[in-house]
């Protein structure tokens, strides 16, 4: 029937925007490892990156259910990303200290659950936009290349 080819159509689209954004998000970890490789400004600007990705698995719940897709998802951070980066920066600079992989893997998981509940409860000023800072764009390039690979025409 068409009522139910109407929600599998939906799942599907959710399906699909939920791919996208994980590998959206493993290669933009793979971005901020490389930028981190840079002489002099690459740890100051790794460490933006990973306030970035943090903030993102933080709002990801909120706008998924707000129904707002990756792209979307993404022009948030681009455009809004001093609140973004300034979110998650305690999380990175704290992980950033961690004396070991597992140790840092402990501050996660002891931190993520605060952002995740406190995302929920802060209302980022959206309208209120400094100048966009794309550092998802390489990223989002190479996952659209990924994907254009698996895509048959």
């Amino acid at each position: 029937s068409s009522g139910s080819s109407g929600i599998n159509a939906e799942y599907g689209e959710l399906i699909a925007d939920i791919i996208y954004s994980v590998i959206v998000q493993c290669m933009f970890l793979v971005q901020a490892s490389l930028v981190g490789l840079v002489p002099v400004l690459g740890y100051p600007m790794q460490m933006v990156h990973m306030a970035l990705v943090y903030s993102l698995y933080a709002f990801e719940y909120v706008w998924m259910n707000q129904g707002q897709g990756v792209v979307r998802r993404v022009a948030l951070m681009h455009f809004n990303w001093s609140y973004f980066a300034g979110y998650g920066m305690i999380m990175s600079v704290v992980i950033s200290c961690a004396d070991s992989y597992f140790v840092g893997v402990c501050l996660f998981s002891l931190m993520f659950p605060i952002l995740i509940v406190s995302s929920h409860h802060s209302s980022p000023q959206t309208k209120v936009k400094c100048f966009p800072l794309p550092l998802f764009k390489p990223s989002i390039f190479v996952t659209e290349r990924l994907m254009s690979l698996t895509h048959r025409r």
